[in-house]
């Protein structure tokens, strides 16, 4: 029974001392984690006042908004100070502060309790978030005297005051805030911009003439001359508001700003989505032909609008994508946003442009070249088939077939044209921002794409049979008769895509 007793004793002491052993254990925790969540003292002055004496020695960190206040956007989608009363939670103002140990290496940050903040908005310019999560050029450590230190920055010490500070941003925690310099915001005005702008303006024109040129004429609107009008709709639109803002972009207000960065989006993947539709008329045009001798579609009406639907909607659920994404209030700041008007009248970073502009342009590049290249293997089957038979048929059938036969290589021709003219400069120009560098060494590139239009014009205005139908209709709105030029039946609906001979010499030499 004692020893029963004994036992008993035993396992109620082990309990006793288990259970002290855990109440010391949560009250470790929990006086730690109330050091940690501790507010710090924080001494403040404004932008224009110098350190008291008794905090000389304190460190220093430049602040975006008064103590008790973080940084947030309205409903206008302006970034202002709110304050912290209005939060679920109090958020802490705690940078992390690093030093240099004697051997120069850069110590880790520590947390302080005591610091001055030098609080106020010192940018004169919009300014940019340092993001090294993202990219390491972002990388900055803030010293004890309140500097910025960025290894990869330009420049590479940042004062406080003057050029930069942090804030806390909801979703984001606390982040620095690097000032735009002048020379920054002069960046629009140089010389490759006002070129590349002037690109633009010169291509707008001769992409209206072309709509113009088709639009007079009924024998050229047939489902590829709609979709090429619509095309350089598109792309007139976008030359147009990118233009604006290459030229005149420190001038437009914000709401402008974003506004048009959104008329540049839409524009430019619906320019795109037209581009794709041309591709895929191009194939079975060829497909066609081809197949049955026959290059017609049976209901273009019902065939355009399908091709209208494809063209239109992706474009238009993208920008409602787009603009809750960057203009709700509610969109977690975690999320990625197109944050137009951040830092220009276009997307903050290529990161944020990824899926909102490169992953669509990228997927119908692709699939354009997917298509250039089955048109290409059903032209040489085809011409290896008419080699085949020509063995076995009369000479007037022969001569049929070659002028078939001259016929799809020219079409063959032109898909090239297109795909080089078109599809390449817009790959490079996915290249050129996946390979990154120096942005004047694909200056030509950027060029090909602003003068596209005067291409544009040229391959599908100015070749012949085109030009002498588009002349004769000009010749009939002045009021001058003339003969109507001859075209083959069978040659109509490749008008815009061949390079027919089947004009009379007498038209030629108009």
């Amino acid at each position: 029974m004692m020893g029963d007793q004994c036992e008993g004793i035993g396992r109620t002491s082990r309990f006793s001392g288990f259970f002290f052993y855990l109440l010391v254990l949560i009250l470790e925790s929990t006086s730690a984690s109330g050091e940690k969540t501790a507010a710090p003292g924080i001494h403040q002055i404004s932008l224009n006042d110098s350190i008291a004496e008794p905090f000389r020695r304190l460190p220093v960190v430049g602040k975006c908004c008064p103590i008790n206040e973080i940084l947030t956007k309205d409903r206008d989608g302006r970034t202002v100070c709110r304050n912290l009363n209005s939060t679920l939670e109090p958020i802490i103002f705690s940078p992390y502060f690093s030093d240099f140990n004697k051997t120069g290496v850069l110590a880790p940050g520590d947390e302080k309790t005591h610091f001055v903040a030098i609080v106020g908005d010192p940018c004169r310019f919009k300014k940019y978030m340092l993001e090294p999560e993202v990219t390491s050029d972002d990388e900055h450590y803030l010293l004890l005297n309140g500097s910025i230190f960025g290894p990869h920055h330009i420049p590479s010490m940042l004062s406080p005051g003057r050029d930069y500070c942090m804030e806390v941003i909801p979703d984001l925690g606390l982040r620095t805030l690097v000032c735009f310099q002048e020379e920054e915001q002069k960046k629009t005005g140089d010389f490759r911009l006002t070129f590349y702008a002037c690109g633009l303006l010169i291509s707008v024109p001769f992409l209206v003439l072309t709509i113009i040129a088709y639009c007079i004429t009924p024998r050229l609107m047939d489902v590829h001359g709609k979709s090429l009008c619509h095309y350089c709709g598109c792309l007139a639109v976008a030359f147009i508001a990118l233009a604006i803002t290459q030229l005149s972009s420190n001038h437009l207000s914000d709401e402008m700003c974003i506004s048009t960065a959104f008329v540049i989006q839409f524009s430019f993947v619906a320019c795109f989505f037209w581009l794709n539709v041309m591709c895929i008329e191009t194939y079975m045009l060829a497909r066609r032909y081809m197949t049955s001798g026959c290059s017609a579609a049976h209901e273009p009406q019902r065939l355009f609008f399908y091709y209208s639907l494809w063209a239109w909607s992706p474009p238009a659920i993208l920008i409602i994508v787009s603009m809750i994404m960057d203009l709700s209030p509610t969109v977690p700041m975690t999320y990625i946003k197109p944050n137009f008007g951040s830092q220009s009248c276009w997307f903050q970073s290529d990161v944020e442009a990824m899926p909102y502009f490169y992953v669509p342009v990228g997927l119908l590049l692709v699939s354009n070249i997917a298509l250039f290249t089955m048109t290409a293997v059903a032209i040489t089957r085809h011409q290896r088939d008419l080699d085949l038979r020509r063995l076995r048929q009369d000479r007037e059938t022969n001569r049929d077939e070659r002028r078939t036969l001259g016929r799809l290589k020219r079409l063959f021709l032109v898909c090239l044209s297109l795909f080089f003219l078109m599809g390449m400069n817009w790959a490079m120009e996915i290249i050129s921002w996946w390979a990154g560098g120096d942005p004047l060494a694909w200056s030509a590139f950027d060029l090909v794409n602003a003068l596209q239009g005067i291409l544009v014009f040229g391959i599908f205005v100015l070749r012949k049979p085109i030009r002498h139908l588009v002349w004769y209709e000009i010749q009939k709105i002045r009021g001058v008769e003339g003969a109507e030029p001859e075209v083959a039946s069978m040659d109509r609906s490749l008008l815009t895509v061949l390079n027919i001979d089947a004009i009379p010499s007498t038209q030629r030499m108009l």
